[in-house]
């Protein structure tokens, strides 16, 4: 009976360290397809009305005689060397505000812990720049890591990003005219529309 009772045991490890337990859920990988499928998830806002369609991307190029921003210039360096295979991006904007929505989908997930390190930097910059920052922290429940920055100063700006797996988000909402009382709880909401979305089978 203990000869046997060994033998339970040692199939059991085996199936453990194998991995054939099913125990765990295997983490998702994101691609080209999940990154236009996600940018396409247009501003949710109870109460606060959106353009039915984004913008239609710009066809000028930047300025070459324009002095490259230092912020961007750091982000574009510390960035370099991730492997970066897609990026998508849409944007909603009427007369009292805007909405940005950015998808990157990294080669694998520690490329995008370094993606999303490095954007959450630049943003930081970019709202001492710009405004007043009156919130910049990390948070929970949402995805592996999520941060949010709230910028004051030239109206009000909300701007979350968050990471699953080699997946990065951002949305952006920069309300400039007549706002609801509470536009982090607005820009929640779309947040967690487009979360459900990634959470989505693709």
């Amino acid at each position: 009976m203990l000869a046997r009772s060994r033998g339970v045991v040692a199939v059991f490890a085996a199936l453990l360290v194998g991995g054939c337990g099913g125990s765990e859920e295997q983490e998702r990988a994101f691609d080209t397809t999940d990154a236009a499928r996600l940018a396409s998830v247009s501003p949710v806002t109870p109460s606060w009305t959106w353009p039915t369609d984004p913008e239609e991307p710009s066809s000028s190029s930047p300025d070459s005689d324009a002095s490259p921003d230092p912020l961007l210039t750091a982000l574009k360096q510390q960035t370099a060397d991730l492997d970066d295979v897609a990026e998508e991006g849409n944007k909603w904007r009427d007369d009292d505000k805007l909405g940005n929505l950015a998808v990157q989908v990294y080669a694998s997930a520690s490329d995008a812990r370094t993606g999303i390190a490095a954007l959450n930097t630049f943003s930081r910059g970019w709202g001492k720049k710009t405004g007043v920052v009156t919130r910049d922290e990390e948070i929970e429940g949402l995805g592996d890591e999520a941060w949010v920055l709230w910028v004051g100063g030239n109206g009000t700006q909300v701007t979350y990003h968050w990471r699953r797996s080699n997946l990065v988000l951002e949305t952006h909402v920069h309300c400039f005219g007549s706002c609801p009382g509470n536009i982090d709880a607005a820009t929640r909401e779309w947040v967690d529309a487009v979360d459900a979305e990634a959470r989505a089978p693709g």
